[in-house]
């Protein structure tokens, strides 16, 4: 896979898909903020029907057990007395509006009184709604009872219905009564009743109807996506094209000097910026290596000088165009070659880490500016942008067999890494993490925070050294934590000896 193909990958996927996953999880947001929002009026409605049916049974409940406790109701033998409880009954019947009637049964099942006068003297051999003991005054003895025929009509009047809104009641026992309609998908919200617990009121609501204002402007976020995306596209292609085509033409001419021998190749961009000074650079390289020619070894260490020079200079150019001075990648390699020396590395690995620590921030050179120099704190898109300059810096580097840049890649590669693994790009952690990217991680932290930035001030000392103390074993590796404090005299002399010149 070429360099310009995994750039302009790297740029789609830095953002096509945060911006996918951002539409993504706001039409998932508003689905369910509808869906809330449906369900919890089908359940404000229902429950003022459930209410009012249920302040209705009691009333009648109440209301039919006044009545068997009413003087008239222990004395009903007589047919004078049993027409006054029929014409009372009747009364309440049509008082609550009701279909169905009422009815005062004796032991024997025989209808002694009731709202429907042709049943009187029959035997009742009906299913009651409910029913309420009618007590003799006299015996304190179960006499009579009174029960109501109470169809499930009744219960219409509490159900209003339309053509995309549907009451009907749930019996136990499964049965269903009163459904008008059957929806194909349909939102439903149910509740049973508190006076009669074994009827549940459903009410269903059509789909189609309930999400109208859903599906509208999903439509939208549709056509919304698709036209971010595509934009997304088009620019990740240009602006990656545009940024690597220098770099893509210093390797091709790279290439075409390592194949023909003729250092008289040369790159101009006319560019001030550090694309400008690196191809500078590489001309005032391919210029030396020209005039040394003669002398093989004269040639094989100028060329390891104008390599440490490039090193450094790229160094450079990621730190300026962040607004970082020069010396704070001296400071950085200062620091990091005393550290691997007391940590132990030998003197020619201690150099060459030295050398190559200047460019654990080259991956900033891909930064935009706008994200590179933001005053304050970035936010999250900002962030995710600005975290890929160390993949970005590892990307430039890695194809190198020398080893030097080699050894550069590892530390741009790894200088975000932390010792407990919630570092990145890879969340590596303790000794999986290249000690090489330890060292630099902890002299990049220190100088960073003792320094003002665009974003922040410089931290005073004691600041610092709290923090470092805080973060041993978390962030940094505890070994070098020690080692910083054991010889913090040296560190503190090379910060004072390359100091910012302001």
């Amino acid at each position: 896979m070429s360099f310009r193909l995994k750039t302009i990958l790297l740029f789609l996927s830095v953002s096509l898909i945060p911006y996918a996953l951002t539409m993504f999880l706001l039409g998932n947001s508003f689905r369910h903020e509808q869906h809330k929002t449906v369900t919890q009026e089908l359940n404000t409605q229902l429950s003022l029907s459930v209410d009012r049916i249920d302040q209705h049974i009691s009333t009648l409940q109440d209301d039919m057990a006044f009545i068997a406790q009413s003087d008239v109701m222990n004395d009903f033998y007589t047919q004078d007395l049993d027409r006054r409880i029929s014409n009372m009954l009747l009364a309440k019947k049509n008082d609550m509006k009701m279909e169905g009637n009422f009815y005062v049964v004796d032991r024997n099942r025989k209808i002694i009184a009731s709202s429907d006068f042709n049943a009187i003297s029959q035997v009742f051999n009906l299913s009651s709604f409910f029913e309420i003991p009618v007590i003799s005054n006299l015996t304190h003895t179960e006499i009579a009872k009174l029960v109501v025929i109470y169809p499930l009509e009744n219960f219409k009047s509490f159900l209003p219905t339309s053509p995309q809104l549907n009451f009907y009641i749930i019996h136990r026992d499964g049965k269903i009564d009163l459904q008008t309609r059957v929806f194909e998908a349909s939102l439903k919200v149910s509740k049973p009743l508190k006076t009669l617990p074994n009827l549940t009121i459903v009410l269903e609501e059509e789909k189609s109807y309930a999400y109208r204002l859903l599906y509208k402007y999903e439509q939208w976020f549709v056509l919304l996506l698709i036209a971010g995306s595509l934009f997304i596209s088009i620019a990740a292609y240009y602006v990656a094209t545009g940024l690597i085509h220098p770099v893509i033409q210093l390797s091709d001419t790279a290439k075409i000097v390592t194949l023909t021998q003729d250092y008289t190749q040369q790159v101009s961009f006319h560019r001030d910026d550090e694309i400008g000074q690196l191809s500078n650079a590489f001309n005032t390289m391919i210029s030396g290596m020209d005039n040394a020619l003669e002398d093989i070894t004269k040639l094989n260490k100028e060329i390891e000088d104008t390599q440490r020079e490039v090193v450094f200079t790229m160094g450079s150019i990621g730190e300026s165009r962040s607004k970082e001075t020069g010396n704070h990648v001296k400071r950085v390699a200062e620091y990091s070659k005393l550290l691997a020396n007391y940590y132990g590395l030998n003197e020619e690995e201690s150099e060459m880490l030295r050398q190559a620590s200047p460019m654990h921030d080259i991956g900033k050179v891909a930064i935009p500016d706008a994200v590179l120099n933001k005053p304050g704190r970035f936010d999250e898109e900002e962030r995710r942008i600005m975290d890929t300059h160390a993949a970005l810096g590892y990307e430039m580097l890695k194809h190198s067999n020398r080893s030097l840049l080699k050894a550069a890649a590892t530390v741009a590669y790894e200088h975000h890494e932390k010792w407990d693994g919630t570092g990145y790009p890879r969340g590596l952690s303790g000794e999986n993490i290249h000690i090489y990217g330890r060292i630099t991680a902890l002299a990049d932290v220190f100088d960073a925070l003792g320094s003002d930035r665009v974003y922040k001030k410089a931290w005073d000392d004691e600041r610092i050294f709290t923090l470092f103390r805080e973060e041993r074993g978390k962030h940094f590796d505890p070994q070098l934590i020690d080692i910083f404090f054991n010889h913090l005299d040296k560190f503190l002399t090379i910060r004072e000896q390359f100091k910012d010149i302001v």
